[in-house]
């Protein structure tokens, strides 16, 4: 037993600051003092046992102050309460943690108090991040370096901003999956925990997976099973929390239609056919009940808007249709689709290519011309338009390498006719060709004239 200064018996517990009473022949005690003085020991043998007792007495300074350390509202990041949880954890080698102080400005604390390991603190009002200081004194009055902690205070509730699918929408495939993104960082906890209720008509619950992608605040769910295609579903935002344990604003309810999916494949024979040319092109609709139509539409290049012009049967899923564009076209096939069903469209482009030629010229026959003396060249291209570009270009043949030599090209543009003309000097004696190149238009794609042959002599 150990007593101090006050105590004036060992039979009462006045003074008494701590004893060691275990059932063992050995026992210890150890008492911090901050400013030495008077203490009394008393050693008690309670037995009828006679034998030798020593006690051995010692004195060590403790020179080391405590460490300390603090965790905030459970190691949260934020929280929308002003009284926090605080978590003190502190150690001392010699004298022991006795007493703690707390401060909201790291300059004037709090009296010393009784050390606790779980305490709290209450900020002052208001929204925004928030530091709390803490230090500790061990049995002989040395203080701890100060440690400090940081806790958000939100009480701001977060908003779902985003939905997939669309509410009152529907949706391709049985097993779809729903997304919310809010508008701040979610506890994954709450939504892995309903976040999200999806409901059949009846008020029956849909199981199925959550999952929660913290960098993109966006939480998803995936029925488990497949929905039944073309019964409405209600969708309902659950007790989905932020970090700060705020519950997000409630956006009502809404329906979402599952669809069996369907797939259109369109295959067109080419995509770039020659002015007055035919492509065919053949489709395959699956997942749709046969038999079933679709619907063909067509646009030109000039024109956005899409007109019917077609509707193919498809008995067996299969399909063709021969068109024959005037000019730059898509071609737009539509499967409407049917109750519980998707629709599916897909949209195919035919290019065409604008004749060009060179007038009163034949590219099975070769032309002869003197050196020195003037040729007329007259591109024509259909249909006729003014100002579309028409490139004149030369090649001449080297006999050296046997080969033709690209000799450059001289740009025109058409008149009101279509037509584009070009006087040609030949330069030297030999073999020569010339091609005509139309650029592409909005409405055309661009083309090569044939090849035409000239043989230049002097």
């Amino acid at each position: 037993y150990l007593f101090d200064a006050s105590a004036t018996t060992v039979r009462s517990t006045t003074g008494q600051l701590v004893t060691s009473k275990g059932p063992t022949s050995t026992e210890s005690i150890s008492w911090p003092s901050r400013f030495g003085g008077t203490y009394y020991i008393d050693m008690n043998g309670a037995t009828d046992v006679e034998g030798d007792y020593r006690l051995t007495v010692q004195t060590i300074p403790d020179p080391t102050p405590p460490l300390a350390s603090m965790a905030l509202a459970n190691g949260r990041a934020a929280t929308n309460q002003l009284t926090v949880p605080v978590a003190l954890t502190a150690s001392d080698d010699l004298s022991g943690v006795t007493e703690m102080a707390l401060s909201e400005d790291g300059a004037t604390y709090t009296d010393w108090q009784a050390f606790q390991r779980s305490t709290s603190w209450t900020f002052s009002p208001g929204d925004g991040q928030r530091t709390l200081w803490a230090k500790v004194r061990n049995g002989v009055g040395l203080e701890s370096v100060a440690a400090m902690a940081n806790v958000t205070i939100d009480t701001d509730r977060p908003s779902a901003i985003d939905f997939a699918p669309a509410p009152g929408s529907s949706v391709v495939g049985l097993r779809p999956r729903f997304t919310i993104t809010f508008d701040e960082p979610m506890d994954p906890t709450t939504w892995n925990d309903l976040g999200l209720i999806v409901q059949s008509a009846n008020g029956g619950l849909v199981l199925g997976d959550y999952a929660y992608d913290s960098a993109a605040r966006v939480g998803s769910f995936v029925p488990s099973a497949a929905l039944q295609p073309g019964a409405p579903y209600i969708v309902t935002v659950g007790n989905v929390r932020d970090i700060a344990g705020n519950a997000v604003s409630f956006p009502g309810s809404w329906s979402v239609t599952p669809l069996v999916p369907t797939a259109l494949v369109v295959r067109a024979g080419s995509s770039v056919v020659a002015r007055g040319g035919s492509v065919r092109v053949a489709l395959t609709l699956t997942g749709a009940p046969l038999p079933a139509s679709v619907e063909a539409l067509s646009a030109t290049a000039s024109s956005t808007a899409f007109v019917p012009f077609a509707t193919i049967s498809t008995d067996d899923g299969d399909a063709s249709l021969l068109v024959t564009p005037a000019s730059n076209t898509t071609y737009r096939f539509l499967y409407a689709g049917a109750f519980g069903i998707a629709p599916a469209q897909v949209d195919v482009p035919v290019l065409v290519r604008r004749s060009v030629a060179l007038l009163g010229r034949s590219s099975t026959v070769v032309s002869t011309a003197k050196v020195g003396r003037s040729v007329t060249l007259v591109a024509v291209i259909g249909p006729a338009k003014a100002g579309v570009s028409v490139s004149f270009r030369l090649y001449r043949f080297d006999a050296a390498r046997r080969t033709w030599i690209y000799a450059g090209s001289r740009g025109r543009g058409t008149d009101a006719s279509g037509r584009a003309s070009y006087a040609w000097v030949p330069a030297s004696a030999g073999s020569w060709y010339w091609r005509a190149a139309v650029a592409s238009t909005v409405d055309f794609a661009n083309n090569m004239s044939p090849v035409y042959r000239w043989s230049d002599s002097r």
